[in-house]
């Protein structure tokens, strides 16, 4: 088994509307609480390697923890999630469609719940998750829901390629539903603003699930599931994985947002966690080549030949070669990656006729070949 931690850091989560006399909000202020992060990453089937990233199915949990002694909950306003490295996001449009601005916007009737959100992005579910919220800031369980959903959206990618996403969030009990953002940076850090909720409530405790089992809410009418199962990848170079998380807590008013007490920073402490990946096995192959199909007799042609590593571990010293006294270092290549290089090759032959141009290439016990035809002119 293998273990990751944390993902797209999208916190607060449920929504809640107005609070009305749920229970009293105490006069003593919400103080000295600390928040537990946890991730867990499995291989969505077989094994996980250190070189060569694999699908992966991840779990991630917060909780908010407030001293006993205190009747209010500091709401939480920020999330900021450093990734372990290793842990990657792959969006593809093609599987799960971007769910646009168009199709779904903090304009749109995010009281409809789950039924009704899923119906303007059916195809673009990458993943669920639920949450508990406590009301009003109210640190008693009277005033603790527990039934807030959440499905999370392919938005596909911004500048470079990064990872972007759409949460949704919903609780039948105060019929409210939200709209989060987030977009994972190159360093793996996730950064997401937490809006106000009705009465400044404030999270408990939420997890996602990418992609998640299914979502079954036969009172709410939702039967969703994440539709990708190569969203998230994770490989294990090295081991204890690490993950560390910031999060900013502070009252708000409600419904402008506007700060009403200082923010407190809260640390989440660092967790760890074995990773053993297995060493793989290095592979090769070709992809292409290309280069002149007729070459005058006695003159040399030149070919760029493209050659890929499909295998799990990083494949060293390439060497392209072919039967016509070409010759070219490739270096090394890494899992699931490929490398374009020129060989050049003296065609001889009877004009008119076919001579097979046969390219190999080769790394210690690894190789693979391919030919292309070339006429003689």
């Amino acid at each position: 088994m293998f273990n990751l931690k944390r993902i797209v850091g999208l916190v607060c989560l449920a929504c809640v509307p107005a609070l009305v006399g749920v229970v009293g909000a105490g006069p003593a202020s919400a103080a000295d609480e600390t928040i537990n992060l946890r991730t867990v990453v499995v291989p969505a089937h077989g094994k996980v390697f250190k070189r060569r990233s694999v699908p992966a199915k991840m779990q991630l949990s917060a909780t908010v923890n407030t001293p006993a002694s205190s009747l209010k909950v500091n709401p939480l306003k920020r999330a900021i999630i450093q990734f372990p490295k290793g842990l990657t996001f792959h969006p593809n449009n093609r599987k799960t469609p971007v769910c646009s601005d168009k199709a779904l916007s903090e304009t749109s009737n995010l009281a409809a719940g789950p039924a009704g959100i899923v119906e303007l992005c059916p195809k673009s579910v990458i993943g669920t998750g639920t949450a508990k919220i406590y009301l009003a800031k109210v640190h008693e369980d009277s005033a603790l829901v527990s039934d807030p959903q959440l499905v999370i959206f392919n938005a596909g990618v911004a500048k470079g390629g990064l990872a972007k996403m759409k949460i949704y969030a919903y609780s039948r009990t105060t019929n409210v539903g939200i709209l989060m953002h987030g977009t994972v940076s190159k360093k793996g850090i996730i950064n997401v603003f937490i809006p106000v909720l009705s009465n400044d409530s404030a999270v408990k405790y939420f997890q996602l699930n990418i992609p998640g089992g299914q979502l079954d809410r036969e009172d709410i009418n939702v039967h969703v599931h994440g539709l990708d199962p190569n969203y998230v990848q994770a490989k294990c170079a090295s081991s204890p994985l690490k993950t560390n998380a910031v999060f900013e807590l502070g009252e708000r008013s409600y419904p402008s947002g506007t700060p009403t007490g200082p923010t407190t920073t809260v640390t989440s402490p660092q967790t760890t966690q074995d990773c053993v990946g297995k060493a793989g096995t290095p592979k090769l192959g070709f992809n292409k080549v290309n280069g002149p199909s007729a070459v005058k007799n006695g003159k040399t042609g030149s070919y760029k030949v493209t050659i890929k590593n499909p295998g799990t571990a990083t494949v060293k010293n390439v060497v392209v070669t072919n039967n016509r006294g070409g010759k070219t270092l490739a270096g090394n290549i890494a899992p699931g990656k490929t490398k374009t290089v020129s060989v050049k090759a003296k065609i001889k032959g009877k004009k008119g006729k076919k001579v097979a141009v046969k390219f190999t290439a080769k790394a210690g016990n690894v190789k693979a070949s391919t030919t292309k035809q070339v006429k003689v002119k």
